[in-house]
């Protein structure tokens, strides 16, 4: 299912990101720019993404939202690859579909996570000898994913995935109620820069 960038109704104008729909049944107002009601703005949103099957809808952007339940706190945070010490794990790219699976799996319940239909072009799997403990994915200078798939091997996996990354400073982007993965990055010393954007609850908004 395709995003639609561009949604214009009498009361403003959004973008709707449906892609998630067929997986994850949520599907995720932007509002641009609101024009009359955003109450209206907001329903005309909210009812479309229903008509396309979403089951959960959320919504951000420009308005005041305070009065929807918050869904998540997305964070930027960052931290000198110096810093972070060497560990004696190994990482491997893969195409495989399997790194797909795992991944869907492990970030179902992770607000705001992408589905990935396909494995991606830099894909990884973490191993401690043959032992595969985590798998990741590394965007330019942004540790776009990464999850153990042992018990307490997370800091293995963040510290070997961010040896991979090119850049001195390591950026990625964690929902705030993740609280384990919140954890392990105040753990290794990762700056909280800021919320980069606030989802809100708008399922409620369905007419």
């Amino acid at each position: 299912m395709k995003d639609l960038p561009i949604f214009p109704c009498a009361d403003g104008l959004a973008s709707l990101i449906l892609g998630e729909i067929p997986y994850r049944g949520e599907a995720y107002i932007l509002v641009r720019a609101v024009y009359g009601s955003l109450a209206g703005l907001v329903r005309q949103c909210a009812n479309f993404c229903a008509d396309a099957g979403a089951k959960r809808i959320y919504i951000s952007g420009e308005g005041d939202f305070s009065a929807f339940p918050v869904y998540t706190h997305l964070y930027d945070r960052s931290l000198e690859k110096a810093l972070l010490p060497s560990v004696s794990v190994r990482v491997e790219e893969t195409d495989s579909d399997e790194w797909s699976a795992l991944y869907n799996e492990r970030f179902r319940a992770v607000p705001c996570a992408k589905t990935y239909l396909k494995t991606p072009e830099s894909a990884c799997f973490i191993y401690d000898g043959e032992t595969r403990i985590g798998l990741g994915l590394c965007i330019g200078e942004e540790l776009a994913a990464v999850a153990s798939l042992e018990r307490s091997r997370g800091f293995d996996c963040v510290c070997a995935l961010a040896k991979r990354i090119e850049a001195p400073r390591i950026r990625l982007l964690c929902a705030a109620e993740n609280t384990a993965a919140m954890q392990l990055y105040d753990r290794l010393g990762f700056s909280r820069d800021g919320i980069r954007r606030i989802w809100y609850d708008a399922t409620a908004s369905i007419a």
